[in-house]
């Protein structure tokens, strides 16, 4: 039975723009004949790699392919070797897809950063700003492992300590 798959290939940019749409078109021609219903073919064009490593070759940037085919998984075994032995690929994957293709019409532009705001009631690591004073549950212990005390008990408490009754320390006025 077919599976929905989707195959994203780095291809080396240093193998030049004829050769690299070459090697793109060469690869769909692999997966129809390896019994594949290719559905989708989108070249994403050089991009900036995340990393580099002797593995890539040192290379800073890939020409990106993916292709959304259908197939049956035994068939894919031919065609990911010669992906792992083409030296024109500088990574590959492929991936089963559990529902329908998602269709990226076209991917935000490199030297653009995208800035969202982070939420006011959080802090930097996500967590709620206003954490002792929930309003879904009791509120959470100190870290001493009491209670946290209300501000009008802490009043209360304050008056009931304090001998005098006043700011001055309990003396009076001779």
């Amino acid at each position: 039975m077919a599976k929905k798959y989707e195959l994203v290939l780095i291809l080396d940019p240093q193998s030049g723009e004829t050769q690299l749409e070459a090697a793109a078109d060469n690869y769909q021609k692999r997966l129809e004949a390896a019994g594949a219903e290719v559905v989708q073919v989108v070249k994403w064009g050089l991009r900036k790699l995340a990393y580099t490593s002797i593995a890539l070759r040192q290379r800073q940037q890939g020409f990106y392919v993916l292709y959304q085919f259908l197939a049956e998984s035994e068939r894919l075994g031919p065609v990911e070797e010669d992906l792992k032995l083409d030296e024109s690929v500088l990574r590959h994957l492929v991936v089963a897809v559990p529902g329908e293709f998602l269709s990226v019409p076209q991917l935000a532009p490199e030297n653009v950063y995208i800035y969202q705001s982070p939420d006011r009631g959080r802090d930097r690591r996500g967590h709620r700003r206003d954490r002792d004073r929930r309003e879904d549950g009791p509120p959470r212990p100190d870290r001493d492992g009491r209670a946290p005390v209300e501000s009008a008990e802490v009043a209360e408490a304050t008056t009931r300590d304090d001998p005098g009754g006043g700011e001055d320390g309990g003396e009076e006025a001779a």
